[in-house]
């Protein structure tokens, strides 16, 4: 992480911990203009309280220079363990934290014209945005403190910096929430028309990021029945898949993901015989919240929740509700886990939407309590997707 320092100076400073016993490597390397870069060795103090865990640190630091010292004001700080592997946060992990209140200098980005007023729901303050972020259980929540489990915020850079060149985004309108939440997340233009597009016209929507380096795609298919098309089409590395808001009984559901895992399987096989990497992302389908305009805030309690969705008499006054039977999406989700759980695939992950967002029957577009606002709790979406190009790469170098 760059941290602020005199104006001829650009700093990075790296600190490794391991569990038992604590170790502090940290050094920082130092760009001088028109000079090569030089590493030097800080003098830096650590002290940390509680045994079987690191529950605080306090760690200062100083670099001398000719006849000057200047003290780092700030220092990014990543646990790792005895192989210096990152600690990042399990799917269990993630599935089991909580959303917190936080106010952050903007918001991720400002919608742009063309999105309805309902779509939006909020006011943009030039100053500061309040929100709310999502806190694994166990997470150092790297944006306060450290010693636990690595979740880190979206960055739009190091989404980049990973070097993928395509992610493929295919489903249904929550499928468009999330790409063109993604779009917009990377500094880019939306046109909200695009998903319409998509489905009347049977095409791939296609934007181009990180400075046209990733290509990102969107296709309008609520059963998926449009994935080999896409892949034929557009060979994406990475694959974002979605369906179950357009309900079907059981049978045709699973029977549906039966044949679209074959068409990953075999796909798969022939990227990693090409020697090209692929990774598979599983949204799993969040409900809709019935008289979801009550609510405010997040509800952290999935029980409480669950009980509200599955309770049909909550439905009476939402036909849209009852037209597409959101308190069958656990169920379904659970066949699909049950089906990955038997395939072949091999490098694939699953976005725990449900779990996550079950708890957040706020922030939908009254009377619409199945859809969201942008910006809002989709974001946590793109974290997910960065948390395992994370993990991939980091797996990548150990092996």
């Amino acid at each position: 992480q760059t941290i602020t320092t005199p104006p001829q100076f650009v700093a990075t400073a790296s600190l490794r911990l391991t569990r038992k016993p604590v170790e502090l490597f940290l050094v920082c390397s130092w760009q001088f203009e028109g000079t090569k870069s030089q590493t030097y060795k800080l003098v830096a103090d650590l002290v940390c309280m509680g045994q079987q865990r690191i529950t605080g640190c306090c760690l200062s630091a100083a670099i001398g220079w000719g006849y000057f010292y200047y003290s780092i004001s700030t220092i990014h700080l990543q646990v790792v363990d005895s192989s210096n592997k990152l600690l990042y946060c399990t799917r269990e992990e993630i599935k089991q934290g909580r959303w917190t209140e936080i106010t952050l200098p903007e918001a991720h980005y400002v919608p742009p014209e063309g999105y309805k007023k309902s779509a939006i729901c909020q006011d943009f303050s030039p100053t500061d945005h309040n929100t709310y972020e999502w806190v694994p259980q166990n997470s150092s929540s790297n944006r306060f403190s450290f010693g636990g489990c690595i979740f880190d915020p979206w960055n739009a850079s190091d989404f980049c910096s990973l070097g993928w060149t395509s992610i493929a985004i295919v489903g249904d309108s929550l499928s468009w929430e999330d790409y063109s939440s993604l779009v917009m997340s990377l500094g880019l233009y939306s046109d909200p028309n695009d998903q319409f597009v998509s489905r009347r016209h049977k095409r791939n929507i296609i934007t181009m990021g990180c400075n046209d380096t990733l290509k990102l795609i969107y296709r309008r298919s609520d059963q998926l029945e449009y994935v080999p098309h896409v892949i034929r089409e557009e060979k994406p590395q990475i694959l974002v898949l979605n369906k179950g808001s357009h309900p079907v009984n059981d049978d045709i559901y699973e029977g549906e993901w039966k044949q679209t895992l074959s068409t990953l399987e075999e796909y798969e096989r022939n990227l990693t015989e090409s020697g090209l990497p692929s990774m598979f992302l599983f949204r799993t389908t969040v409900p809709g919240h019935p008289q979801c305009e009550k609510y405010s805030t997040p509800v952290n309690n999935i029980t409480h929740m669950e009980a509200i969705i599955a309770n049909k008499s909550s439905y009476q006054a939402n036909k849209q509700a009852n037209k597409y039977r959101w308190w069958q999406f656990k169920a379904q989700n659970e066949i699909m886990e049950h089906l990955l759980a038997k395939s072949t695939l091999q490098n694939y992950h699953i976005i725990d939407a449900y779990d996550i967002n079950i708890l957040r029957p706020d922030h939908h577009r009254p009377p619409d309590c199945l859809h969201n606002c942008y910006p809002g709790k989709t974001e946590v979406y793109h974290q997910l997707k960065l948390h395992f190009l994370k993990m991939s790469a980091q797996s990548s170098l150990q092996s």
